[in-house]
């Protein structure tokens, strides 16, 4: 037993008290003169010793109530201080189970789930229990319960997953789970292989000092892997023909002895090309595949090789684009010249990957099926529709849509016209007689502008005749000027999408950019940009997020497992449709319902430092960590002073049978030869007085 005030059993000195009361004469004899006794009855004088107790029982009453006040002052606890704050006391455990990848290396995750069990075992009933499951996020898998089973069964039903370590993601979630943790011995338990790979994002974290992280490490000493870590894929036109060309690196790890393996290449589901290579104890080798005639359309492709003891990246999917993905609509005026057009027309049919489509429009046919089709929208030398053909139009640019004005001599030639809210015209400029004008400036940063940086003096050689003024509206980005400062490109953001505005002549009559080596990869830029597109990568890695930019109403995604998915859309475009890529394989992207062909298909691998199974040392989980007195500032006096505090409410009882002698210490006082001497007394005096 232990007091938590023990200065207050200085107060059994107190027990000499009812000694004291019971040596002392009680009994005071004082003579008293009187004439004759001959009346009186006679009794016998009963004197008590002074060294002598005579009342043992009422004594130990006495005593005993003294003694229990004292000990209730002192507030006694069963068990040890020392004992509660080295592991006696109750403990709060966070669980934080590592369920990555490379948890499904052989027998590693059957050995995680061991640790975790014989942790449950070694509880005891009082302690309290969370779990975490983590792999590149984290999720609280159950909150704080003296319920062990109930995490047990959890547990049971977890497995590995398809996605990449992150310690940094499993320590933040273990510590919101400690700030509201109940007091008691607050530990994190953290059951991993502690792949090094994971360690990323665990400098900076706060961590609290009364926290103790154990680390259980899991996974045999033999950690051979070999793997599919890239694939780097080309669709190549010869003539009339496209093939693709692909090649893969294989990458072995700490294997025992040279191995062979057999890589296929695989192209819509079907097995096309094989390779027979040796892979030695530790490196790379690259496997180049023959070219094969292309698939129509995106190409569905992996690379795999022969399985080993950790599957999930013995297989590496892709994708390849098709050529013929970027569609513009092209709006002419009814009395424009054929020729007019055909250096912007030569200029966007050359090039691949992607290829440009133009579908030449008269104004007043853009109709809701066109714009559907289209990535972008060229109006030539006319401005942009009103009325209900306008709002759609509008609609559609704000829906991720791209909208590119070109202002020449028709337009130019009117003033205050208005551009799509981007600007407005304010005549033509005529610089025919001083030579022409000039580029003055422009933002080489801008992505109009990135096949310049390396030759900026590209840009100084046309000359410009005859161009449309444009005054800028509020919120429109100037990209360019002439030497002027008239505004020669402009941007504007709307919603999703963009508008540009042009004033540069696009034909050789009014100056002679179409002439330059400049005009060819300024339009095919002016091309891209204007239509959103994006050089998408033909692989990504699971745990990053994929936006379908080819669907703009209501996007349904078809899962590689074939599960669908329907993620919330808003009327300014799919901004709010990203998924999350959460398992390898393909995800394709449809409007409204799966049906047809795929408006988008990206294909998803495991984060390549997954296959990297070379451990970390336990030490380094917490190297740029800080600490953090939060969770004591947030306990009071601290777990070990609360669980003293829990532990010695017996105070309470003691005083209770202190009360209770008490009232029988009256009573024993009042019964017996000790009151019939009170009373006897009381009755001769009144004898004597009668």
């Amino acid at each position: 037993m232990g007091f938590l005030v023990p200065a207050f059993l200085a107060g059994l000195v107190a027990l000499a008290v009812p000694l004291l009361m019971h040596l002392r004469d009680r009994n005071e004899e004082s003579p008293t003169r009187f004439p004759s006794l001959m009346f009186l009855v006679r009794l016998p004088i009963r004197s008590a010793d002074r060294r002598r107790i005579t009342d043992w029982p009422l004594l130990l009453l006495r005593a005993l109530a003294v003694a229990l006040l004292v000990f209730a002052f002192a507030r006694p606890y069963l068990g040890s201080a020392a004992a509660v704050s080295t592991g006696e006391r109750t403990r709060a455990v966070v669980l934080a189970m590592d369920r990555s990848l490379s948890m499904g290396h052989g027998s590693t995750w059957a050995s995680a789930l061991d640790s975790a069990r014989a942790l449950l075992d070694g509880l005891a009933g009082g302690d309290h229990l969370s779990l975490v499951l983590f792999d590149d996020d984290a999720t609280v898998a159950h909150g704080w319960t003296t319920d062990h089973a109930a995490v047990r069964a959890v547990l049971e039903t977890a497995a590995p997953v398809a996605a990449g370590t992150r310690f940094g993601s499993a320590l933040r979630a273990a510590r919101g789970l400690v700030a509201a943790a109940p007091p008691a011995a607050l530990e994190v338990v953290l059951v991993s292989d502690l792949q090094r790979s994971g360690l990323a994002g665990t400098a900076g974290l706060d961590w609290p000092s009364d926290v103790t992280l154990r680390t259980a490490l899991v996974g045999g000493a033999q950690r051979a892997n070999a793997s599919v870590s890239a694939v780097d894929v080309r669709r190549v036109l010869s003539g009339d023909r496209a093939t693709v060309q692909v090649q893969a690196r294989v990458t072995a790890r700490e294997l025992e002895a040279e191995r062979p393996v057999r890589a296929r290449l695989v192209l819509d589901g079907r097995e096309v090309a094989s390779r027979e290579l040796r892979l030695t104890a530790s490196g790379e080798r690259t496997v180049v595949f023959d070219a094969v005639p292309a698939p129509a359309g995106v190409v569905r492709g992996a690379v795999v090789i022969d399985a080993d003891a950790l599957p999930g990246d013995d297989t590496f999917h892709f994708t390849v684009a098709s050529d013929d993905q970027l569609r513009l609509a092209l709006v002419v005026p009814d009395d424009l010249a054929r020729d007019e057009t055909l250096y912007l027309e030569r200029a966007l049919a050359i090039g691949r990957a992607p290829g440009v489509r133009l579908e030449r429009r008269r104004p007043g046919t853009l109709d809701a099926a066109t714009l559907d089709r289209a990535a972008m929208v060229f109006l030539w030398d006319i401005a942009p529709p009103a009325g209900a053909a306008g709002d759609r139009l509008s609609a559609w640019v704000r829906a991720g849509g791209g909208l590119v004005v070109h202002v020449g001599p028709r337009l130019g030639a009117r003033r205050g016209v208005a551009l799509a809210g981007a600007a407005t015209t304010a005549g033509l400029a005529d610089r025919r007689a001083g030579g022409g004008a000039v580029f003055g400036e422009h933002r080489p940063d801008h992505p109009l502008f990135t096949p310049f940086r390396s030759t900026p003096a590209a840009l100084g050689a046309p000359r410009f005749f005859r161009y449309a003024r444009l005054e800028p509206s509020a919120g429109t980005d100037v990209l360019a000027r002439l030497d002027d400062g008239s505004p020669a490109l402009l941007e504007r953001r709307e919603g999703e999408g963009r508008v540009i505005l042009n004033a540069l002549p696009l034909d050789a009559r009014d100056g002679d950019l179409p002439l330059q080596p400049a005009f060819l990869p300024l339009m095919r830029r002016l091309a891209l940009h204007g239509s959103g597109f994006e050089s998408l990568p033909s692989a990504r890695a699971t745990g990053e997020s994929w936006m379908p930019r080819g669907v703009r109403r209501e996007p349904v995604i078809v899962r590689p497992d074939g599960g669908i998915l329907r993620p919330e859309s808003s009327a300014a475009g799919p901004t709010d449709a990203a998924i999350v890529l959460d398992r390898p394989g393909f995800y394709e992207a449809y409007e409204s319902r799966v049906d047809g062909v795929p408006r988008a298909v990206v294909a998803a691998n495991v984060p390549p430092g997954e296959s990297d199974l070379t451990r970390a040392d336990p030490r380094e989980l917490l190297l740029g960590a800080t600490t953090s007195e939060a969770i004591k500032a947030n306990e009071g006096p601290g777990a070990a002073a609360i669980e003293l505090e829990t532990r010695q409410r017996g105070w309470r009882v003691l005083l209770g049978v202190m009360a209770a002698l008490l009232v029988a210490e009256t009573l024993l006082g009042a019964r017996g030869w000790r009151g019939q001497a009170r009373r006897a007394t009381m009755q001769n005096t009144g004898e004597t007085r009668g």
